[in-house]
């Protein structure tokens, strides 16, 4: 019986042991892309994300940043401001990153998403408010996801 007892108690630490070295992850050091980490390190706000367009067709992630890069000398007369810019990211349904769209309206002054419609697949509408305080106006951006 003691014997039975110790096997079942070395199998169950056993298992513990694979099951806690399964879940290890890597860790990879990504510093070296500058662009990839000017851009997160720059995320202001999560517009969207996995938004579903055309009823999971493909999804839509929308992030707004601060893009110094985008912000000519001396926009900004009184003080030292940052334009943004918006990154539309298109994924087709399922793990098809090489596939996706990368999209990047640049030179926003304090931008706002004001909605996102589709139209004729698979053509969608982005509508971004933007512009001073005193003379916002809204501009439409016709953008597109994958034929099927």
């Amino acid at each position: 019986m003691k014997v039975y007892f110790l096997l079942l108690l070395s199998f169950f630490f056993l298992q513990i042991e694979f099951t806690c070295t399964a879940q290890e992850a890597k860790i990879i050091e990504l510093t070296s892309d500058e662009t990839a980490n000017y851009l997160l390190a720059n995320i202001t706000e999560i517009n969207y994300s996995y938004q579903e367009v055309f009823n999971r067709s493909f999804f839509v992630n929308i992030y707004t940043v601060n893009d110094s890069k985008a912000t000519p000398l001396d926009y900004f007369e009184e003080y030292d401001g940052i334009l943004s810019s918006i990154l539309i990211s298109i994924i087709p349904d399922g793990d098809y990153y090489s596939q996706s769209k990368l999209f990047k309206i640049e030179g926003l002054e304090n931008p706002k998403i004001v909605s996102l419609k589709e139209k004729e697949f698979p053509e969608f509408v982005l509508s971004v408010e933007s512009g001073p305080v005193k003379n916002r106006r809204t501009i439409e951006y016709k953008l597109w996801g994958f034929d099927q």
